[in-house]
């Protein structure tokens, strides 16, 4: 009898199994990928596409097109009880295998992991034989919000995010000034602010009305010698930068903990990210911010048939800062383990767990800033060589072609 494995969100981390899926077929097991939308946005591009230096889709990857025939066929919601699986997806959704394949639009909002059993938002139900979770993380807005058509909100991620901010700021730029805060200054931070600079600069707007609001200081954590580099790329541009963070926003204001405020038609909220709440409310959360722990297999502790990778997770032997870096570097070991797990293999080990990466930030004005270790360049080379990277990377996963 053939195996399932699902593929829960179309994350970096499950990129390098979306690849090799003629794999899992040869060994018999179906692989579905369900995700809320058919492409996924590369985050490292994201930035690029606020100022306008890449068209969505030179960031996208087409996971549909990787995860091969779409499936159709679907059971109703169960009711609970443990639903027969669906057939697989074949020219018409099915060939009388007993499985399902391909990809799936929806999202996952429930886990029964005694049953093996995943409920997707809409109430359609899937069961495995193992599961991978690589749902990416979410920007939460960490202070109230007075709704208020002063002022638009938009949390950096989703990455689609981004491209309505966009629109929105070319829209306002149209009838007159735009002021933009950005909350949070770390690297995200910076990468949006900078590249709202670069959007103003090609609507022609001289004096581009940016601040940013950060808390303990523009990329803390950074070498010295960063900081000032992006700190002067910010005001050189004519951007300030505020210290305090950002405590709420009611009347088109942004008030900080200094009990000072900001005025702002547009507010890019850049705080951090956090795991999706669905391992919490599935108790498969161990770790403070409710993200699905793992071990150095990148498997759960608890249920040896659930993996995952990539911010979503939360990795046992080693605390891992939210890069997408990591998530990259996992997607080899857990489509190894995954394929291992299902065969009666042996389980690899995740060992890039280093934090001396290669870093670089896009400035949004054809320069970035390049960290490695200790470190730190700035140039316009710097931009072309994240630039050849980014595209690199995107283009080592090509959508699966159809079989002749």
């Amino acid at each position: 009898m053939r195996k399932r494995l699902i593929l829960a969100g179309g994350g970096h981390a499950h990129l390098h199994t979306l690849s090799r899926l003629d794999l899992f077929h040869a060994a018999g097991i179906d692989v579905t990928c369900v995700a809320p939308t058919p492409h996924l946005a590369y985050s490292g591009m994201g930035p690029g596409m606020l100022s306008g230096r890449y068209a969505p889709s030179d960031l996208r990857f087409d996971i549909e097109a990787m995860a091969g025939r779409r499936g159709e066929k679907m059971l109703p919601a169960a009711g609970g009880d443990h639903p027969p699986r669906p057939p697989r997806a074949g020219k018409d959704g099915a060939d009388g295998e007993g499985t399902l394949s391909g990809f799936i639009r929806g999202a996952v909002v429930r886990v029964v992991p005694e049953e093996r059993r995943l409920v997707l938002e809409d109430g359609r139900e899937l069961t495995y034989d193992a599961v991978s979770f690589g749902l990416g993380s979410r920007v939460v807005v960490p202070f109230p919000v007075e709704t208020s058509p002063r002022t638009a909100v938009f949390p950096v991620k989703p990455i689609e995010n981004l491209l309505a901010a966009r629109r929105h700021i070319e829209s306002l730029a149209e009838a007159g000034p735009v002021r933009v805060l950005v909350a949070g200054g770390g690297p995200s931070g910076f990468e949006v602010a900078a590249n709202v600079l670069g959007l103003f600069a090609s609507c022609g707007v001289k004096k581009p009305l940016v601040a940013v609001a950060v808390g303990r200081g523009l990329l803390c954590g950074w070498p010295r010698r960063a900081r000032r580099a992006a700190i002067r790329s910010l005001r050189r541009r004519g951007a300030r930068i505020v210290c305090g963070r950002v405590v709420r926003l009611a009347g088109g204001r942004a008030q900080l903990a200094s009990g000072a405020h900001e005025s702002c038609d547009v507010l890019l909220v850049a705080t951090g990210t956090r795991p999706p709440e669905l391992f919490s409310r599935c108790g498969l959360a161990l770790s403070p911010d409710g993200g699905l722990t793992v071990n150095a297999f990148l498997q759960s502790p608890m249920h040896p048939e659930i993996f995952g990778g990539g911010d979503c997770v939360q990795f046992g032997p080693r605390e891992l800062p939210r890069a997408g870096v990591y998530a990259v570097r996992q997607g080899p070991i857990l489509c190894a383990n995954l394929l291992a797990y299902l065969t009666g293999g042996k389980l690899l080990p995740f060992r890039q767990t280093g934090t001396n990466f290669l870093a670089l930030l896009n400035c949004g004005d054809g320069r970035a800033i390049l960290r490695k270790g200790p470190f730190v360049f700035e140039g316009a080379w710097c931009m072309a060589l994240k630039d050849w990277i980014d595209r690199g990377f995107i283009q080592s996963f090509p959508p699966r072609r159809p079989p002749a």
